[in-house]
């Protein structure tokens, strides 16, 4: 039996090397060593953001002292200066707390409850630890979940951390002592913390640069605590900490009670429970990493305002969601991350340079049947440059830039749905695919173009830019769609104008016709371009049905 494995001084998170190599980091290293690493790596994106999200509370309470908001900016701002953590400081907090980052302490072991158990005396399985999806299958795909027999404790470690940011729902344990538990079952009480979040991480260039520019500082740090500051738990429920008292408690949050179980240096069983419940419409202001809305339900049950975090959508690409994460909302309706709050104050302070470029990276879940099953994941991330934070100029016209995309694929869409009726069939499955067609064209050309803009840049230019790209690549994908509706669609047929007794002639040529026209009044093109209405050769349009 191992009896002791020590987070801060054994080899748990993975980091990622400029090579693209990886390693097994102790906590001391990552800090110490953070230049020389690319970024933290993990089993999924998820379990990375959760171990940063550690990370930054250990640097956080670390560096703890009552300060002004402008004591705080400047403190952080010569860090970045010096291209250095605060070494010694965190140093000393870790030794302080060393006792408390022994995963195998057998009384106050890591994030767990070292007498937890069953009145039955039975365990979970490790395939709750890692996480569960639709079909019983598992989420980490290269491995069968009814197969898992044991992980490292390194491995163990790192879903530990992941099990209280990003459990699923649905029914637990039952421990006892939790006066919870009925019929010896813990029945749901929402996902980790962090489940029902969409999680903003800010990459630099190093390990170094990212745990900065996702520091934001605090200035009175006097409630705020991390789990390890206080008395180990037991399995019931915290009542007299009914919500986190900032970041760093946040960050740290036990949303379950579990206990690992350990055998020949390896881990072979978990007993997860429930821990403590998640009250998300009162985090606003602790946790710094998600955008929120208002909720106008909940601000009237509540009888007061009420922000809900922002979820990320699967399938959605990052930059078509840039308004909550890139403006500061002027009518309340909407708040942007504290951490993009406070890298566009440490620019206007001067901290930043105009031309640092960042990389906004988005991660979350999506559950399913009631928050019991992962259902999908989200990780994307796109190239900044830091000048958007700060000059609402150039971040409206991102965002415009944006809507002009979407403004393109409903023009390709409604052209599918005018092919479909000069061919006679129904419009609705070409419709879709013309919708996720365009996205997908448009893609690439978004982010290229998104990723030079900086404070240099020429509105209007890039403006023009922009239309002329969407234009061009729409243009493409529609007119691959005339060529694909085939014979029937070039001969047409009568339709009814809708809303009115008349009726017209659909066919390839009108409805391209209509397809250019919308075209181009979401895109104002230069004199010299093809005008609305213009139809394509004939040579052009090649069927295929």
């Amino acid at each position: 039996m191992t009896s002791h494995f020590n987070l801060i001084s054994e080899p748990w998170i993975v980091v990622r090397k400029p090579d693209n190599s990886v390693r097994e980091v102790s906590i001391r290293d990552a800090f110490h060593h953070a230049q020389d690493y690319s970024g933290l790596g993990g089993e999924i994106p998820t379990q990375m953001a959760a171990i940063q999200r550690c990370l930054q509370a250990i640097a956080m309470r670390a560096t703890a002292a009552r300060r002004s908001e402008d004591e705080a900016i400047l403190q952080w701002g010569q860090w970045w200066e010096e291209q250095s953590l605060p070494l010694e400081q965190i140093d000393a907090y870790l030794d302080r707390y060393a006792d408390r980052f022994d995963l195998l302490d057998p009384e106050k072991p890591f994030m767990q409850v070292a007498d937890l158990h069953t009145s039955t005396n039975k365990t979970s399985g490790l395939v709750k630890l890692i996480s569960e999806v639709p079909s019983g299958a598992k989420f980490f795909t290269t491995r069968d979940g009814k197969g898992i027999q044991s992980l490292s404790l390194a491995e163990a470690a790192r879903w530990l951390v992941h099990v209280h940011a990003f459990d699923v729902s649905g029914i637990k344990s039952g421990a006892v002592g939790d006066p919870r538990v009925g019929n010896g079952k813990g029945y749901p009480i929402g996902t980790g913390i962090t489940g029902n979040m969409g999680l903003v991480i800010v990459e630099g260039s190093s390990l170094l640069q990212t745990l900065l520019l996702n520091l934001v500082v605090p200035t009175d740090p006097r409630e705020d605590t991390s789990i390890w500051e206080r008395e180990p738990q037991n399995a019931k429920e915290d009542v007299r900490h009914p919500v986190p008292t900032g970041p760093a408690d946040l960050f740290t949050w036990q949303s379950r009670r579990v206990r690992l179980i350990e055998h020949d240096g390896h881990i072979v069983d978990v007993l997860l429970c429930n821990g403590d419940k998640t009250q998300w419409s009162s985090l606003l202001r602790k946790e710094t990493q998600t955008a929120w809305r208002y909720s106008t339900p909940q601000s009237k049950k509540a009888g007061k305002d009420i922000y809900m975090p922002r979820t990320h959508q699967p399938g959605r690409a990052i930059w078509r969601g840039l308004e909550p994460l890139l403006m500061k909302a002027t009518d309340e309706s909407s708040i942007r991350p504290d951490v993009l709050e406070w890298l566009a104050k440490a620019r206007q302070s001067e901290l930043l340079s105009p031309t640092q470029m960042i990389r906004i990276r988005t991660i979350g879940i999506e559950y399913g049947s009631n928050s019991s099953i992962i259902a999908a994941t989200v990780d994307d991330s796109l190239p900044t440059s830091i000048a958007l934070l700060g000059e609402d100029a150039l971040a409206r016209l991102a965002i415009e830039a944006a809507q002009t995309a979407q403004d393109a694929a409903i023009c390709l869409a409604n052209l599918a749905s005018d092919l479909a009726s000069a061919a006679g069939t129904e419009p609705d499955a070409d419709r879709a695919h013309a919708w996720d067609a365009a996205f997908s064209a448009i893609d690439p050309v978004f982010r290229d173009w998104f990723a030079h803009l900086s404070a240099d840049t020429q509105t209007h230019e890039a403006k023009t830019a922009w239309h002329r790209a969407v234009r061009d690549t729409i243009n493409r994908e529609g007119l691959q769609l005339c060529r694909d509706a085939g014979a029937s669609a070039l001969t047409g047929r009568v339709v009814p104008i809708p809303n009115t007794d008349r009726t017209t002639l659909m066919d390839t040529a009108e409805a391209w016709r209509r397809f250019t026209r919308h075209l181009m009044k979401t895109t104002p093109i230069a004199d010299g371009d093809q005008k609305p209405g213009s139809v394509p050769a004939s040579s052009d349009i090649v069927t295929t049905k």
